[in-house]
């Protein structure tokens, strides 16, 4: 195939709504309206705006030019500081509504028709949960599957991602804005209740396949919120080489030959 490459000298008047269009997109990574961002790109990058950790100080039409042929790296630069850990990951007591969680008494789900096993989760808690219920990666099937043959685990209840009827953890992102995490499953384990994030595994080379770049900062606040409550959990991977499902519990790593992991089996039994 070939590469055709087209040079366009910028006229601010013309490409005006391409580059608002970017600086719009770049702040929807991290949930920020566009007055804001290009204000941040203004003080980052405009020689014109005064500001003391200026990165490029460049001409207004430089920094359109910029912005618009540089727009996919900006949106992953700044995708990838919203999921840097830092040492303040939750918000004020103050500044967070406690609300007493209670499992929904009932749920809507879907299932494939078209699969081969409909077998019943008898640990779900609710009555008729499908082995094929969908959307569930593979990593969430695995985990279920594994918690219906676990002696320990007593019953097992599937989070919701949205809505104020699912547990959510409140904490702030590294730009000061409030996010909810919703962790995927609790669990009560021979009688404890645990809270559990499933991600993508690790395959035969040791290779990471998770694809949520926040999966530090979402074991960073679940851990906390579980030494708050007095409770336990943590972040689950398949390791292909063992065909193991493993668990993080104290400190996370992206190695799974480190420490931090351990063979889930072996932890809920």
């Amino acid at each position: 195939m070939n590469t055709v490459i087209i040079t366009e000298k910028l006229n601010t008047h013309d490409h005006g709504h391409m580059y608002h269009q970017k600086v719009g997109k770049i702040g929807m990574e991290i949930g920020m309206e566009y007055s804001y961002t290009n204000t941040i790109i203004r003080k980052l990058f405009d020689r014109n705006f005064t500001y003391s950790r200026k990165i490029l100080a460049m001409e207004p039409r430089e920094v359109y030019a910029f912005v618009i042929n540089n727009a996919d790296l900006l949106r992953h630069t700044v995708r990838e500081a919203m999921a840097t850990e830092l040492e303040q990951l939750t918000l004020d007591i103050n500044q967070v509504l406690k609300v007493s969680f209670h499992i929904p008494q009932s749920c809507l789900f879907t299932y494939d028709g078209t699969a081969k096993t409909q077998l019943e989760m008898k640990k779900n808690v609710y009555r008729g949960y499908l082995s094929s219920t969908e959307v569930r990666s593979s990593s969430e099937r695995k985990f279920e599957k594994f918690c219906e043959k676990c002696d320990a685990v007593e019953w097992v209840y599937k989070n919701g991602d949205k809505g104020n009827e699912y547990l959510s953890i409140v904490y702030a992102d590294n730009s000061d804005k409030q996010k909810n995490f919703y962790p995927d499953y609790i669990i009560s384990v021979n009688g404890e209740v645990w809270i559990v994030e499933t991600k993508g595994g690790f395959d035969r080379s040791g290779n990471s396949q998770d694809i949520d770049i926040f999966t530090p900062k979402k074991f960073a606040v679940l851990k906390d919120y579980l030494e708050r409550y007095g409770l336990k959990g943590g972040i689950v991977r398949y390791d292909e080489k063992s065909e193991e499902l493993c668990i993080c519990m104290d400190s996370y790593s992206n190695d799974i030959n480190s420490d931090s992991w351990v063979v889930l089996s072996d932890i809920l039994k």
